[in-house]
């Protein structure tokens, strides 16, 4: 790319975000566009820069004890060679720094709520949002914790911290990234609590929910009968365990109800409810700014074969996390070497060490287990907003003046509380009545200690599953479903982390906190977790299902989805006798829905539809239901899903409520098609049976398709509807030159290769697949986007995206030494060396 290009790219981008902040409320910060396109040092220079890497550098690092060598591959990717475990970290820290600064100061922004102290005014209702989560709170715990320990962990992120500092150190300000200068604000310097920052952004990113209060409602407006059909603990039928289970997945009895009860009025509990509904209504709200947990199409898979299921004899290991698709990518490829490991893989910028990785021995892949770690309890305060009655007494709150400083604007302060069971949210601090109705306490992991940052240590140097099986009892969050394949033949999986007991055996809904019958009385120990090693079928796989069947003694959550995805890789990985790379890299690509499968079937006994509604149903039941770009049906069968639900799941009780999963569903469909669930409520009689409701559901679609494309099936091509966009890290708009896309994107709701929605912000956020029959285990990869976080790099911000839409890999080469890198594949060399 020209300077030219670049300076026109940079002036449309600069000018389109300068006028997206003028838009924002009173977004401060943002410096002069004259200042910005200075020829000298304005952002210009900032593509220069990108453009002026030396082949060959030599650079000095005090705290370094040996010398270091970099060499970066075609891709970028930095292999770093190193004397000691120590140096290695000191070397990561400064790479990662160099090529991701502004991730690296943005990501522990969000964790403690000093989003304003960047974006200014506008970002302080989110700060304030994010510092009663308790994720600060919970983060100088853990420090505290480390400090006092004195070991491992606090080595790690001080020799980490070490090399993010010396590249600090040596930068001069006009070299700022570009968000930096944009903002008008400088990073901070590393420090160790932005490494345990950086742990509670992905527990709240994976285990932070605040539906309880729609549960809570739900849950006391339904009968219990009707509550457990339609919410099933262990949902039957629609899911396959990851951990098989001696009870059959479907045993659920079926009964249905005969009345809805009425929501209980008690002022606490309501008023409770509602302060929930508002939180929850924030947390949507921060989807521009923020990571979304727990987001639609947010999920992963894993899956291995042992030597059994393998056409070369040794394990086969896959994986693809899916979180949300930004720029840079939330993951930075590295590879380490050091005497005590040489492991490849992928870490978040601020963590010291890598998160999914392969090593000599070994590879690991993760999907979120998406059990229940966090608890809410309905509270009674008195008039003066300091106490709390629990067990007939009143306890003092823990009360704490906070500021928020503000980019361009006045410091705010706020006032944090705490109960025993941590961070109290109360509706309106400012009103004061008798009792102070609807205060909000939440227990949640991400509040207690966490040793995650020593387990992943512990997992790179691993020689043995036994090592590594060991590694993981230090494990705590979030938990993960951890996928373990071996040079020694075994693969393994465990539900791995802090996984809390409660003395009433659910944290669903919302609990009362006025006694002690919902507190944690513990954890499940770790070998009580679920586990599979070596099973007779030869593969063990997890998509965020269920992990176990209804035999299992613990309680693990409440809400899960429909397991879709299970049900595809189940069948895939049964299919075949024997597995190649070749079929692994299909199955990350495969698009079926397995939703024409289950709802198709239905539309068969169908009659008196309409001509256009019938050639619709003709036209499902003939499709083989892959999600292709080219074809119609994908376009059919989600407009028709999308006006089913509403139609079914239309009565008062489900409004503002996460709606039933399509499982219990579907057995009413099948086994009750009188259900009274069934009827429309817009109609002015009970009329709508199962096949009723289906009909109409067909009959609107039909109509809603004409309104909208025109009567012309085999034009409505899904490629020309569905797509994915890779936004910039911090999600705004005000940002969108840094965006890329939308694509074209194959895949539907809960296809293994995700894509709900017409465009897709989260899907796949990398593919692994690594090979152990080769010496040493082989792997293939990908990562959208890039390893540098300069959107004016013009090799390596964006350039690995038609790969990852085509479902395209990278070798992922793991050397032993600088001189075993091809030198057709190395882009630059550096060599740290200590300060004499």
């Amino acid at each position: 790319m020209t300077y030219r290009r670049l300076f026109v790219l940079l002036l449309a981008g600069a000018l389109a975000a300068g006028v997206g902040y003028g838009l924002q409320a009173r977004m401060a910060g943002v410096p002069p566009l004259g200042t910005l396109l200075d020829p000298v040092d304005g952002l210009y220079r900032t593509a220069r820069i990108a453009q002026s890497e030396a082949a060959t550098t030599s650079l000095t690092l005090d705290a370094l004890d040996a010398p270091v060598t970099i060499v970066r591959d075609e891709r970028s990717v930095p292999h770093i060679f190193a004397e000691s475990d120590r140096d290695a970290l000191i070397a990561l820290g400064y790479v990662t720094a160099q090529d991701r600064l502004f991730q690296l100061d943005f990501i522990p922004r969000v964790a403690s709520g000093r989003l304003a102290e960047a974006f200014g005014p506008s970002a302080v209702a989110s700060d304030r949002f994010l510092r009663q989560t308790g994720m600060e709170w919970g983060a100088q715990k853990n420090l505290e914790r480390i400090r006092r320990t004195d070991g491992l962990e606090l080595d790690l992120i001080e020799w980490y911290g070490a090399g993010v500092n010396a590249y600090l150190d040596g930068l001069a300000p006009n070299d700022l990234p570009l968000e930096f200068r944009l903002l008008g604000y400088t990073p901070d310097r590393y420090r160790p609590i932005q490494a345990i920052r950086l742990l509670q952004y992905m527990n709240f990113d994976l285990t932070y929910q605040t539906d309880a209060a729609a549960y809570a409602r739900l849950e006391r407006a339904l009968d219990p009968a009707a509550y457990r059909m339609l919410y099933p603990e262990h949902p039957a039928g629609l899911y396959a365990p990851i951990i098989p289970s001696a009870a059959p997945a479907d045993a659920a009895p079926m009964r249905e109800p005969t009345s809805v009860r009425a929501v209980p009025s008690e002022p606490v509990w309501a008023d409770a409810r509602r302060a929930m509904q508002e939180r929850a209504q924030i947390r949507r709200s921060l989807r521009g700014t923020l990571a979304e947990g727990a987001m639609p199409g947010k999920g992963s898979n894993n899956w291995a074969v042992d030597g059994t299921r393998s056409a070369t004899g040794a394990p086969i290991l896959a994986g693809d996390m899916h979180l949300s698709l930004y720029l840079p990518s939330i993951w930075y490829e590295v590879h380490l070497v050091t005497p005590s490991m040489n492991a490849y893989g992928l870490t978040i910028p601020g963590a010291p060490g890598l998160i999914e990785a392969f090593t000599d021995h070994m590879g690991w892949a993760f999907t979120n287990t998406g059990a229940d770690q966090i608890d809410h309890y309905a509270l009674a305060i008195d008039s003066s907003q300091t106490r709390y009655r629990y067990e007939g007494e009143w306890r003092p709150l823990r009360t704490v003046v906070d500021t928020i400083r503000v980019n361009g604007g006045e410091p705010v302060l706020d006032t944090l509380r705490y109960s025993h069971f941590g961070p109290v949210h109360l509706p309106d601090p400012e009103a004061a009545s008798a009792p102070v109705a609807g205060a909000v306490a939440e227990r949640w992991v991400a509040h207690e200690p966490s040793r995650t940052l020593r387990a992943l240590w512990h997992m790179a140097h691993a020689d043995s599953l036994a090592a590594f099986d060991e590694a993981l009892r230090d494990w705590d969050t979030p938990m993960q479903n951890i996928l373990y394949a071996g040079r020694d033949g075994h693969i393994a999986i465990r539900s791995t982390g802090h996984l809390p007991v409660r003395r009433s055996g659910h944290g669903r809904g919302l609990l009362d906190g006025t006694t002690d019958a919902h507190e944690w009385i513990g954890r499940v120990p770790f070998d009580a977790l679920p586990y599979s090693r070596d099973p007779a079928q030869g593969f063990l796989t997890s998509s965020n299902q269920t992990p176990t069947g209804p035999d299992y003694p613990h309680y693990l959550g409440h809400d899960w989805g429909d397991g879709y995805r299970s049900l595809r890789l189940d069948s895939l990985l049964r299919a075949t006798d024997r597995h190649t790379v070749a079929d692994f890299k299909r199955y990350q690509a495969d698009v079926d829905a397995q939703q024409r499968d289950v709802f198709v079937p239905l539309l068969r006994p169908l009659d008196d539809l309409s001509p256009k509604a019938d050639s619709l149903r003709r036209m499902l039941r003939r499709w083989n239901g892959e999600a292709t770009l080219d074809r119609s049906e994908p376009l059919i069968l989600t407009t028709f899903l999308d006006t089913l639900r509403t139609l079914a799941w239309d009565e008062p009780v489900f409004d503002d409520a996460p709606p039933p999963e399509d499982a219990p569903f579907v057995q009413l469909l099948q086994r009750r098609p009188q259900s009274r669930w069934f009827d429309v409520q817009s109609t002015p009689q009970v009329e709508e049976d199962g096949p009723a409701l289906l009909a109409k559901a067909l009959e609107a679609t039909a109509a809603t398709l004409t309104d909208r494309y025109g009567w012309n099936p085999s034009a409505w091509r899904w490629g020309d509807h569905h797509k994915v966009v890779f936004r910039h890290l911090s999600q705004t708009a005000a940002l969108r030159p840094l965006w890329r896309g939308p694509f074209p994107y194959p895949g539907f709701a809960a296809t293994v290769s995700p894509a709900r929605g017409d465009t897709a912000t989260h899907s796949a956020s990398q593919r692994l697949i690594v090979d152990f029959s080769t010496n040493p285990p082989s792997g293939i990869g990908v990562v959208p986007g890039g390893q540098s976080g300069n959107p004016l790099h013009p090799q390596y911000y964006d350039t690995q995206i038609p790969a990852y839409v085509d479902f395209e890999y990278f070798d992922l080469r793991r050397p032993s030494t600088p001189a075993d890198l091809p030198d057709d594949t190395v882009s630059r060399r550096t060599v740290l060396t200590p300060d004499d």
